[in-house]
């Protein structure tokens, strides 16, 4: 790429001049004297080698050199103010683009409520969401094909100057339709007897529940890869799914579901956003403050 050497100023001046015709307005248009502006424009026609204009009774006259430096400076000045203008616009949120991964288990659930809430504030920010196995999410993080990790622990991010915080902790538990409830405090003999419902054996809830519940026989009837289907498929009655617990707040609540209640303890899912700061742009670091502040 080439720079030209003459002050950005001169450029300012000329282009000011020619549009006027005018020492006098020019200066009043930029905030500076008369003398100044002559100046300016007698030293870019030095540095130049050419005139650009000649005075006439009522103003100045261009000359033909000048006519074809116009169109390339007001050309590369439009370019500079559109360009301030993106980045003013971004800075204050009102354009931009957040890319988050997160795997398919947990996007309906957590980012639903705060992305929903995050555009009440910024409408014009666009989401893009990509639900991928945590190894290709990472690879992408790290590619920079998308800006923010939204995972379970653990994140490991090999590349940049990375940032790993925790967002939230999740409850999870066993629910049923009428059909395989048992109104009994149950164990972990009664839950293996049941046609189980997960969203992925290789996931990470069902990872920490299989070393915490040792018991537990995690055989499942049916891998259904996002809560949302889980759901689905247990008021379909097809068996009793393992759930987060707040998924189903409402349906527990009004009774067209049933938790089961049960003498052993869960696990908690703690969940972490991972990004590089390095390589963030404003409206990502702006999503990333939100959703840490919201937990």
């Amino acid at each position: 790429m080439q720079f030209s050497n003459i002050n950005y100023n001169l450029y300012k001046s000329f282009l000011v001049v020619f549009e006027t015709r005018n020492i006098s307005k020019a200066a009043e248009l930029l905030y500076i004297s008369q003398p100044a502006v002559s100046h300016n424009i007698k030293e870019l026609e030095k540095q130049l080698g050419i005139q650009l204009f000649y005075k006439k009774a009522n103003g100045m006259n261009a000359t033909s050199e000048a006519e074809i430096l116009y169109k390339y400076i007001s050309s590369a000045f439009n370019s500079i103010w559109k360009g301030e203008l993106t980045i003013s616009d971004m800075a204050e949120l009102k354009t931009g683009i957040v890319k988050i991964g997160i795997p398919s288990y947990l996007s309906v659930l957590y980012l639903s409520d705060i992305i929903t809430e995050f555009r009440k504030f910024h409408p014009n920010i666009k989401i893009e969401i990509v639900s991928k196995p945590t190894l290709d999410l990472t690879n992408m993080l790290q590619t920079q094909n998308i800006d923010v990790l939204i995972d379970s622990q653990p994140i490991a991010i090999e590349k940049g100057k990375t940032e790993v915080k925790y967002l939230k902790s999740f409850s999870h538990c066993f629910i049923t339709t009428n059909k395989f409830y048992v109104d009994k405090r149950v164990g972990v003999d009664t839950i293996n007897s049941m046609p189980l419902i997960i969203s992925s054996n290789s996931s990470e809830e069902i990872k920490q529940l299989k070393a915490c519940v040792s018991d537990l026989k995690i055989n499942p009837i049916i891998e259904a890869w996002t809560a949302e289907s889980v759901l689905k498929l247990v008021k379909k009655e097809n068996g009793i799914g393992y759930i987060q617990e707040d998924y189903v707040k409402e349906e527990i609540e009004n009774g067209s579901l049933k938790k089961f209640d049960i003498n052993f303890t869960l696990p908690k899912l703690d969940i972490y956003c991972g990004y590089i700061t390095d390589t963030l742009a404003y409206a990502s670091k702006k999503f990333i403050e939100w959703i840490i502040s919201k937990g």
